[in-house]
């Protein structure tokens, strides 16, 4: 299994990422789930990257286009735990520049749904 998700809180969920993120069964896995997520109403999610040690271009790409398809919904993507290898591919492809990234899952969470603004 790809990855597991935890629900937070209504519109919020965290994906742990248990495997690479390559061109394949992975991103077509992350991709299904994320789909699902969204039909759900949930569209603040967060992937907690702590266990991923390899991601090729298809992985950045399709990150990106997750952010993307999210935001075009009023809501975001946040990465947790990246480290290693698949920070420095994250640096390179300046998708840090993007989305945030956060040490801990529980941290991304933080402010997830943003609260709406007060009368």
């Amino acid at each position: 299994m790809l990855c597991t998700k935890k629900k937070i809180r209504p519109g919020v969920v965290v994906f742990e990422i248990n495997d690479s993120i390559r061109l394949g069964p992975t991103i077509q896995e992350l991709n299904k789930n994320v789909e699902e997520a969204i039909k759900n109403d949930e569209k603040w999610i967060v992937m907690d990257f702590s266990r991923v040690t390899y991601m090729d271009s298809s992985g950045v790409g399709t990150v990106v286009r997750i952010l993307g398809n999210l935001k075009k919904l009023g809501g975001t993507l946040r990465l947790s735990g990246v480290k290693g290898m698949v920070e420095g591919v994250l640096k390179l492809t300046q998708v840090v520049r993007i989305i945030e990234i956060f040490p801990t899952a529980e941290e991304a969470t933080v402010g997830l749904p943003p609260e709406a603004p007060s009368q």
